[in-house]
Parts: C-alpha cells; structure tokens; sequence
C-alpha cells in the first residue's frame, strides 16, 4: 500500500471522526427523535466520499448502531 493512499485513508478517518464530533449532535440536537436524526445522518453521509468509502453496507451499519449523543 502506497503512502499516498494511506493517507488518503487516514484522511477520511479523520473526517468521520470530525463529522461524529460535530454533525451528529447537531443532528439529535435538531430532530424529534433518535430515528429522525439517523435519517438526517444518512442523507448526509451517503453522499459524502469519506463514509463512501466504506461502501454502503458498512456505512448503513454504523449508522444503525449509533446511539443518542450525550
């Protein structure tokens, strides 16, 4: 594996990360429940390239999984 394509992985990680930091509780913040924001999440990431990247199964799994920002 080239170090340009770890970086470019390493680059989308980290704007999930962002993305988890900063758009998820904005979206529980601003929707009536649970469901509502992880309908409002997706919207977002499945057409983001770094969530893409994961392919759409992996990215419809984690946002099943998450769970109410605290």
């Amino acid at each position: 594996m080239g170090l340009y394509t770890l970086l470019v992985m390493w680059w989308r990680h980290r704007q999930r990360a962002i993305d988890m930091d900063m758009l998820w509780p904005v979206c529980c913040a601003h929707e009536p429940d649970l469901d509502h924001a992880k309908t409002a999440f997706a919207r977002y990431a499945m057409r983001d390239p770094a969530w893409l990247a994961l392919g759409d199964e992996e990215v419809l799994r984690f946002i099943d999984r998450l769970e109410p920002y605290r």
